[in-house]
């Protein structure tokens, strides 16, 4: 079932797509910018979009993105990278109404040590208020050694925590955020299944419906999360090798650059 089409401002100059999954609290839109409109510097994109949002008095969840010749070509980090939200708005277009036809014509490949690294650093940056602020906080940034910050992950005992400290996101976000992000790895990196939606998520991982629906926890709830973390360290335990060196990782010819959380490509680090 479709959503109500949102009103797009008066004026707006630029092509948007909704995306994600239907039922959400948020409403996650891509803003389509030209290349020659997307700011070199990181930080210069997220003011370029809080100026928009600002500008245009928008209040839903935004990211500004390229698109060329069907696919992403680029978009703001680390809050994402290309794959991953191309892939998602090719997904979930159909499941929102919209105002423009779909730009993105065909999936791109996923580079899965991104993704297990982005579901490292989400659990991490969720803990550093937590008791174990002293262990996270240490290695939480992208100049850290991998290894370390598995080290840190592996002493994680979820239903020690009743509360993440956090000042911009209530704990029930916060238990949603980290169980999305698990049953969500586990499934690409095991079976290469790409889960974009809660519903999807539901489907292959319903003994999370608790965190995912963000229901009152039980205690037995916390245990069923932390074998999910376990479960997800071993797989990348297993994954192969890492190689960390400086903020670049590499596993299995694929790299990432840490610090920035996005990959690198073949060209300028494997020939």
């Amino acid at each position: 079932m479709k959503t109500e089409t949102r009103q797009i401002p008066l004026n707006f100059p630029y092509r948007l797509y909704f995306y994600g999954s239907v039922d959400s609290l948020d409403t996650d839109v891509i803003i389509e910018i030209p290349r020659d409109e997307m700011p070199l510097i990181q930080e210069d994109r997220k003011v370029k979009l809080k100026l928009i949002e600002s500008q245009y008095e928008i209040e839903w969840n935004c990211i500004l993105a390229v698109i060329e010749n069907g696919y992403i070509s680029d978009t703001i980090y680390p809050k994402t990278w290309i794959d991953s939200l191309n892939n998602a708005l090719l997904e979930t277009y159909s499941l929102h109404e919209q105002y423009f036809s779909n730009p993105v014509c065909g999936k791109m490949p996923r580079n899965r040590l991104l993704a297990i690294y982005k579901t490292l650093r989400t659990i991490m940056s969720v803990l550093t208020r937590t008791h174990l602020r002293g262990i996270i906080r240490p290695v939480v940034n992208g100049v850290h050694p991998f290894e370390d910050k598995m080290e840190a992950v592996s002493r994680v005992f979820l239903p020690e925590i009743t509360d993440f400290h956090q000042r911009n996101m209530l704990n029930t976000d916060i238990w949603k955020t980290i169980a999305f992000y698990i049953g969500q790895n586990l499934s690409l990196i095991t079976s290469g299944i790409e889960i974009y939606t809660k519903k999807d998520l539901l489907k292959y991982h319903p003994s999370l419906a608790s965190f995912i629906l963000r229901k009152p926890l039980l205690e037995e709830d916390k245990y069923v999360l932390q074998d999910y973390l376990e479960k997800w360290l071993q797989m990348t335990r297993d994954f192969g090798t890492f190689t960390s060196e400086g903020t670049n990782l590499y596993c299995k010819e694929e790299a990432i650059d840490m610090k920035k959380e996005i990959y690198l490509t073949s060209k300028n680090y494997y020939e």
